[in-house]
């Protein structure tokens, strides 16, 4: 079964992403929260890392990942991140980003 991890932190966009995405500028450092579609129900930072990576984040700084409450996406204030959870499971990952 299919598992969705939060994993927050912070690092710094070097520009060199696997992928084209709306990505912030090259140098800057940013928080971010990383939604990532995991097969096992055990965090996995090494896996978040990796993935973080492939967006083109460098000097990362993780916190512990923990498995997303779906049922707490249901209420209203919550849209941005239902898309962002629902896009993890479509394309095993999504991210947010903030300065």
């Amino acid at each position: 079964m299919t598992t969705v991890f939060l994993y927050g932190g912070s690092a710094r966009f070097s520009g060199v992403a696997a992928f084209d995405w709306a990505c912030p500028a090259v140098g800057n450092s940013h928080k971010f929260i990383l939604f990532l579609a995991q097969a096992n129900d055990t965090a996995d930072n090494n896996l978040a890392k990796a993935e973080l990576a492939r967006y083109g984040f460098s000097e990362i700084a993780l916190g512990d990942g923990r498995p997303i409450v779906a049922e707490s996406l249901n209420a209203p204030n919550m849209d941005m991140f239902r898309r962002h959870y629902e896009g993890a499971f479509t394309e095993d990952s999504s991210i947010v980003w903030y300065p």
